[in-house]
C-alpha cells in the first residue's frame, strides 16, 4: 500500500499537468496579445489626438490651411515662380579618383 502512494501521487500530478497546462499556457498567448493590443490602442489614441488637433488647425488657421494645400498639392499663387533644386548623383567612381584615400 506505501508503495502504491507515491505511485497514485505522480499519475495524479501528471494527469493535473495534461489538463492544466494547455489551458495555461493558451492564457499566457492571451495574456501576451492583450498587452500587444493595448500598446497599439494608446498609439492610436496618441494618432487620433494629432489628427483632431490637426484638423482644428486646418479649420482655424488659414495660414497652416495655405502651407499644408502648398506642400501636398503643390499649388502656388499667382504670379509666384517656382525654383526646384534637383540635386545630381555622384557616381562613386568619380568620388574615388577626386578623393584617393
Amino acid at each position: 500500500m506505501r508503495r502504491l502512494m507515491p505511485l497514485w501521487i505522480v499519475i495524479l500530478v501528471l494527469i493535473v499537468a495534461v489538463i492544466y497546462l494547455p489551458g495555461a499556457s493558451k492564457y499566457l498567448r492571451l495574456k501576451r496579445r492583450e498587452v500587444e493590443l493595448s500598446r497599439e490602442i494608446e498609439r492610436l489614441k496618441i494618432q487620433i489626438a494629432e489628427l483632431k488637433k490637426e484638423e482644428h488647425l486646418l479649420k482655424t488657421d488659414l495660414a497652416r490651411l495655405e502651407e499644408v494645400v502648398r506642400e501636398e498639392l503643390g499649388l502656388i499663387k499667382p504670379g509666384e515662380i517656382v525654383v526646384k533644386v534637383v540635386e545630381e548623383e555622384i557616381p562613386e567612381a568619380a568620388v574615388k579618383e577626386t578623393n584617393p584615400t
